[in-house]
């Protein structure tokens, strides 16, 4: 009873800091911050994450798990039948419910502590690594895709809808925003034509 009682402690601590990132950023969310939000001492946070550094960590592995839902629509309809229509595909990868299952300011905010801290940087890396490895789960489960290298694909999708994501985070106006993800969607048409 008590580990059950002690994950859920940990999850409503990370779900608390993330919502708190949110509206103040990383660097403005302090534990202090955290334990006034969620009506707890800071001491109990410090308890479960004894540092600001796993708390990030834990952070990360949060994001990581709420962003994999993007492949959910996907994997059901493989599971109906041996392959993804390829516009199902692309239209889940370019969809807007990126922004809703993580915020961006969050995710970038833990990104760019990966230049400072080798630790953030392995969470990262093993972050990116598992989005491109369920990617490439779902391509080589694409009876359509049996003679490609779909490890070499998942990673070019993925480069291209990361570099998307990124560059669309900065332009505001729709007209030009949805020109640019048309492009994009037709460079992951074409990877996956080729």
């Amino acid at each position: 009873m008590s580990t059950k009682v002690s994950i859920n402690r940990k999850k409503e601590i990370i779900q608390g800091f993330y919502d708190l990132a949110k509206i103040n950023g990383i660097e403005n969310t302090s534990i202090a911050k955290i334990g006034k939000h969620l009506e707890m001492p800071p001491s109990l946070i410090m308890h479960y994450f004894p540092t600001r550094d796993i708390l990030i960590s834990n952070l990360i592995s949060f994001i990581l798990e709420r962003l994999l839902r993007i492949y959910t629509p996907i994997i059901q309809e493989l599971r109906v039948q041996n392959y993804t229509d390829p516009v199902t595909f692309v239209e889940r990868l370019f969809s807007r419910d990126w922004n809703l299952l993580i915020d961006d300011g969050v995710f970038y905010s833990c990104f760019s502590l990966i230049f400072r801290n080798d630790t953030i940087k392995k969470e990262y890396r093993n972050l990116h690594l598992k989005l491109r490895e369920q990617l490439k789960d779902i391509l080589d489960q694409d009876e359509k895709l049996k003679e490609k290298d779909t490890e070499l694909l998942a990673e070019q999708i993925f480069v291209v809808v990361e570099g998307a994501y990124y560059y669309l985070s900065m332009i505001d106006e729709k007209e030009l925003y949805d020109q640019k993800v048309e492009i994009f969607k037709n460079q992951v048409y074409q990877l996956l034509q080729a």
